[in-house]
């Protein structure tokens, strides 16, 4: 875009000059206009719907300036201006990316976002398995997928789930059986692009995919099952002597751990001013009348056949008429 011509300003060419760079890299979009006869002082700025955007690049040196818009989406649409000033006036250009301009650009982002997709991968997943394929850009309007099983068209159901994110095209097989063996093609389209991809699931890969999808389902419901303490206690407790401390806390597990409390990593003897009480997944620990020798690390441990774990808290017992003190470490 010659802005300036002849030390004089408004003799360019509105509109000429304009570029749109499709960046195969990203997702996004780069708007560039070239400058020239500029000087020191000239200022380049872009415009959007009239409001200016901060976000816009100038090189004097060069005399590019260029606007980059991450993740295009239509929120995009509407009139870009980028406009040069100094004393000896001003001059701009117009893109117009509105109807026919924004389809061309989405459809261009979709042919590249189709020959980026990346070779069909197997994953074993906890719920079964998982077909996918990366892509440096996906749109739902301007992108269509279809996925096939030994060439007959899928759809989701209850064990097929599909579906996209910006950069994932995925197929999710629920339960796997052994009649899900078989060749697997992803069909991207985009406008007059049609890309197929394909992989088979059987043999090793099936075996592979299968022994993952059970160790990660194993392991999930270890996680879930497994004794765990679940909330309820502080991490300090300070009172004074002879009161009453009352520590409670919420566990949980399948089946139901065994609850035992630890001081200084020592068994607690529930016996004298020492009570514990369960009541479904609450446990409660009661100290009667404490003093000195009640402060320490206490920590109730739970267990069962999935796991262990080991909630703590540290409880410091002060004397009538002293502040509590800072814990040191025990």
């Amino acid at each position: 875009m010659d802005i300036y011509k002849k030390n004089r300003v408004g003799q360019g060419s509105r509109g000429r000059g304009k570029t749109v760079s499709k960046n195969s890299e990203s997702r996004g979009q780069q708007r560039r206009h070239m400058v020239t006869n500029t000087k020191k002082e000239t200022r380049f700025q872009w415009f959007f719907q009239r409001a200016e955007m901060p976000d816009g690049q100038y090189d004097p040196e060069t005399g590019t300036g260029l606007l980059c818009i991450e993740e295009l989406s239509k929120k995009d649409k509407g009139i870009y201006r980028a406009m040069v000033s100094d004393d000896r006036g001003e001059d701009d250009t117009i893109l117009d990316l509105t109807g026919d301009a924004l389809d061309a650009i989405f459809t261009e982002l979709g042919r590249i976002g189709a020959l980026s997709a990346t070779p069909l991968k197997i994953q074993g997943t906890e719920e079964g398995i998982r077909i996918f394929s990366k892509v440096k850009y996906y749109n739902v309007e301007y992108m269509k997928t279809t996925w096939f099983h030994k060439d007959k068209r899928l759809e989701s159901g209850d064990r097929i789930r599909t579906g996209t994110t910006l950069d994932e095209i995925w197929l999710h097989i629920l339960d796997p059986k052994d009649s899900d063996k078989g060749k697997y093609t992803l069909e991207i389209a985009a406008g007059k692009e049609v890309r197929q991809l394909s992989t088979d699931l059987s043999g090793q890969a099936f075996e592979d995919a299968m022994a993952e999808h059970q160790r990660l389902k194993n392991l999930a419901i270890i996680e879930k099952n497994r004794a765990k303490v679940v909330r309820g206690l502080p991490d300090v407790a300070t009172i004074m002597e002879d009161k009453t401390l009352c520590l409670t806390c919420i566990v949980s597990g399948d089946p139901t751990p065994e609850i035992s409390w630890l001081k200084n990593d020592q068994p607690v003897t529930f016996l004298d001013r020492y009570r514990m009480e369960v009541r479904g997944t609450e446990v409660t620990i009661t100290i009667e009348k404490v003093n000195s020798e009640d402060s320490g690390r206490y920590g109730v441990f739970v267990k069962n056949k999935y796991g262990s774990e080991t909630g703590q808290v540290t409880i410091s017992v002060f004397k009538h008429g002293d502040e509590p003190k800072e814990l040191k470490s025990m």
